[in-house]
């Protein structure tokens, strides 16, 4: 299952009729947390009827109540839980998709529960290119999430895709790095340009738009997927390894670079191109002989690696990529992973 989120362009009124149900979803979830916490057993998946009456949104964020303190509980948490999110659960009660039913503008349009009785609220929407494909290949589930962020209100979509097995898949291992942006296993080196970019941009980020180097990662996202059909991928799950000991520059710009967007990227596309994303540890993947399997610092000598124990030599970063493809076949032929598309898989 994966989630989209759609813009609602909402007007003054319905923004306000929605930060209304907002504001009520919050109370009523803590009234609840503070009602079921002197429970000194919380069992089954819902909260005891009695506790449950007062209309439908009453009724859902009294199971909202329950499974936060149900999670609490479980974790031993000693605090009572107090619900800030800015989201609503929404099944297929509280909200739907008005069928057949577009503008000009506008290609789908929800109906939502409001706070007033028998009163629904109509917001429009802009299907995606993605959320298209990802519904022509899947099936949309008929629960939603209204979600508020940075002041704008969206709609979560849920999709659910068939699992698809496959053997004998061929990985390939990635290596994301600020000097060569990606960097594959069998030796491919893309992106050079973005180098320069950061350096012309500064790390600019556009109003409602990405950065400039995301939108280059999105681009090379789906050049990987072009060069190396019926392939899966192999990342590094990580946020960066090795700042300490390093210049204030060299820490900035890391902390700008986007690392994690690529791998975003190749999951999102996953499910709609029918390939796997397996996420590893990198821990000592720059510094280890593919070949002769010698850990060793001294093995690495800035962009170049010379394994002191069989005398290797290649590019440290391609080192780095082969070793995360290792990785990955290793643990999914010791697990006899089925790669599918939940979102990648974690390896550590």
């Amino acid at each position: 299952i994966k989630s989209y989120k759609l813009k609602i362009y909402a007007n003054k009124g319905k923004t306000k009729e929605l930060n209304k149900l907002l504001s009520f979803w919050q109370d009523q979830v803590n009234h609840k947390i503070k009602l079921f916490w002197t429970f000194k057993d919380i069992k089954g998946l819902y909260p005891p009827k009695e506790y449950c009456r007062g209309g439908r949104l009453v009724r859902d964020a009294s199971q909202k109540a329950w499974q936060i303190v149900k999670g609490a509980r479980k974790t031993n948490q000693k605090e009572r839980p107090y619900f800030k999110g800015k989201e609503i659960d929404l099944n297929q009660f509280s909200a739907y998709i008005i069928p057949k039913f577009k503008t000009k503008e506008f290609d789908i349009w929800f109906k939502v529960i409001s706070t007033t009785p028998r009163k629904r609220i109509i917001l429009p929407c802009k299907r995606t290119k993605i959320f298209n494909e990802a519904v022509n290949k899947g099936k949309l589930r008929r629960g939603f999430k209204l979600l508020k962020i940075n002041g704008n209100y969206y709609m979560q979509c849920f999709v659910e895709f068939s699992e698809i097995k496959r053997e004998n898949m061929n990985i390939i291992g990635i290596d994301v790095g600020l000097n060569k942006p990606i960097v594959t296993s069998d030796g491919k080196i893309l992106g050079k340009e973005l180098k320069d970019l950061r350096i012309r941009t500064k790390w600019r980020t556009y109003k409602r738009c990405l950065s400039p180097t995301k939108q280059w990662l999105n681009h090379y996202a789906k050049e990987l997927i072009k060069l190396y059909p019926d392939t899966d991928f192999a990342v590094e799950d990580l946020l960066f390894k090795g700042k300490k000991n390093r210049t204030k520059k060299f820490r900035r710009d890391n902390n700008n670079w986007p690392y994690k967007w690529l791998a975003k990227k190749l999951i999102e596309l996953s499910s709609l191109k029918g390939f796997g994303v397996i996420k590893v540890n990198p821990y000592n993947t720059s510094i280890t002989c593919p070949l002769c399997g010698l850990t060793d610092k001294a093995n690495r000598q800035g962009e170049l690696f010379h394994c002191i124990g069989c005398g290797h030599k290649e590019d440290a970063d391609i080192i780095g990529a082969i070793n995360i493809k290792l990785l990955a076949e290793r643990v999914a032929r010791e697990q006899s992973v089925s790669l599918n598309q939940t979102g990648g898989i974690n390896v550590h």
